[in-house]
């Protein structure tokens, strides 16, 4: 999923095309190609921490832009980018998504979907790493 996003984003390279088409990825079979498409696209490697908020930018920007819905990418990035580090600057997607899930009343969704977007303002204008 991840490949595939980075591709709708613009990016490009044979591994990177070769990520987005594994359907049962594990780390031992796509983690060295994974290295290699980094190395293709110019990225240099980032610290697990490091990685978690460049991603969890770049799904903050796709929320904001409406690429993607507001809950489904506060989702993602507490799928993607909630780890051990526990970034407080992810935190509050991680809250607002739990919300969201918790509440049927669609008040408190549209309450949840204004805290997901307000946490994608910050963290793109202030907390985030520049890469998309």
């Amino acid at each position: 999923m991840i490949a595939r996003d980075a591709l709708e984003a613009g990016l490009d390279s044979p591994a990177l095309r070769q990520l987005a088409g594994e359907t049962s990825p594990t780390l031992s079979s796509v983690g060295p190609l994974f290295d290699r498409a980094l190395d293709e696209l110019g990225f240099a490697r980032a610290t697990r921490a490091e990685a978690a908020l460049i991603l969890a930018t770049a799904y903050a920007r796709q929320i904001l832009t409406g690429t993607i819905g507001a809950y489904d990418g506060a989702r993602r990035i507490w799928r993607y980018a909630w780890n051990e580090d526990r970034d407080q600057r992810v935190a509050p997607f991680v809250h607002w998504a739990s919300e969201f899930e918790e509440y049927r009343d669609a008040d408190r969704r549209t309450e949840c979907e204004r805290g997901i977007m307000e946490a994608g303002q910050a963290l793109v204008e202030g907390g985030g790493h520049g890469a998309a």
